[in-house]
């Protein structure tokens, strides 16, 4: 273990931007004055990390977390120091949007009602993992190579149909690239004759059969949108990430969607250094005629196959119900072992929500909640 390793999102390393470091190091020793001046030399979503072998340090940065408006994101031994601990702070909340506006949905303050406001109304599943893509952000590892882990179509009806017994307002299909499950359409049928879907594509392979069963739907009007993720309005920054030729495969697509009479929504995901892009992709957008609604700005998270990233908690992001076909978990952003529910793999709808309820309370009461929306779709 190195010393950067850490137990968030599975093991990763955290990038460390300041480091503070005393055999002295808690807050009764003058600590809280050099956290506060290290900070304030901090861009927001930069880390600090803190040695100290202070066995008191842990409970007094969560009580300073409660406080205020950074984050705790991990706590870990020093490799090389025995009784020595490592302290991972982030300074800020989570960066979780890149619109102009934003998207904060933040719990202000704990009770029944803010919880029950947050409480998931739309079921999203991952239907595969398999794609034809290898993204060096993508969250949940997906690629030509992986296992499947295909969502079994009986289990995919089973929880559409709990959706709308739930009051669901909607049902999310991502992956993976879902366009290459053969029964796609008949599921599309399935769902859109009970909810609104968002299907979640690359539209690189919209050819074939597979795109005479997708158009038919279109032409029948089902209430379905495509999201097609676009990162750029040039090919080099989004096939710095996906591969060579997938911005003009991506394009082909959307433009191909769009004549058939789909609705497409664009999401680009975005490094703080490529935030210029978001104009150009504004731009193209309005070529395309794509709505000012249907466009997402979101940061790269520090999750799955990212090297780098916005690091983002559990408790960061309010939760999406979601579901793959390992069970349930707190929100799309992310299948990481703790970002997992506590339930059987095969739990219902009704135990995942109450899973989402017994956590929701559990984050309020621990003073670490931030909870805003990361939007996915």
């Amino acid at each position: 273990m190195t010393a950067n390793t850490v137990d968030y999102g599975g093991g990763r390393a955290l990038p460390v931007h300041v480091v503070l470091d005393d055999e002295r190091a808690d807050l009764d020793s003058g600590l809280l004055l050099r956290m506060h001046g290290a900070l304030l030399g901090m861009a927001d979503g930069q880390i600090l990390r803190i040695g100290s072998p202070s066995s008191n340090l842990t409970e007094q940065l969560r009580t300073f977390e409660a406080a205020s408006r950074h984050a705790l994101l991990s706590v870990v031994p020093d490799p090389d120091r025995p009784g020595w601990s490592f302290h991972f702070v982030r300074k800020g909340r989570a960066r979780t949007d890149w619109s102009p506006s934003g998207s904060d949905m933040a719990l202000q303050a704990g009770g029944t009602q803010s919880i029950e406001l947050l409480m998931p109304t739309r079921l999203w599943l991952y239907t595969n993992y398999d794609c034809n893509l290898s993204c060096d952000y993508c969250c949940v590892v997906a690629g030509p190579r992986v296992d499947p882990r295909r969502l079994a179509d009986e289990r995919v009806r089973s929880l559409v149909d709990q959706a709308v017994t739930h009051g669901m307002d909607a049902v999310f299909l991502t992956g993976g690239e879902p366009t290459l499950r053969p029964e796609l359409p008949e599921l599309i049928r399935y769902i859109t004759d009970r909810l609104p879907l968002t299907l979640l594509t690359n539209a690189m392979l919209l050819r074939g059969s597979r795109w005479d069963g997708l158009r038919a739907l279109i032409e029948a009007g089902r209430p379905i949108t495509f999201q097609v993720s676009l990162d750029s309005a040039t090919p080099a920054l989004h096939d710095a990430h996906r591969g060579a030729g997938a911005h003009v495969a991506a394009l082909r697509g959307i433009r191909t969607l769009i004549a058939a009479g789909a609705r497409v929504r664009l999401a680009a995901s975005l490094p703080e250094a490529a935030l210029a892009e978001i104009p150009a992709l504004h731009g193209l957008a309005d070529e395309l005629g794509i709505a000012p609604d249907d466009r997402i700005f979101r940061p790269i998270a520090l999750r799955g196959a990212a090297s780098e990233g916005e690091p983002i908690r559990q408790q960061d992001v309010a939760p999406e119900l979601t579901c793959d076909a390992q069970g349930w978990f707190w929100h799309p952003l992310s299948n990481d072992a703790d970002m997992r529910l506590s339930t059987s793999p095969d739990a219902s709808m009704s135990e995942a929500l109450d899973a989402v309820r017994a956590r929701l309370e559990e984050i309020v009461s621990s003073g670490s909640a931030r909870l805003d929306r990361f939007v996915c779709g």
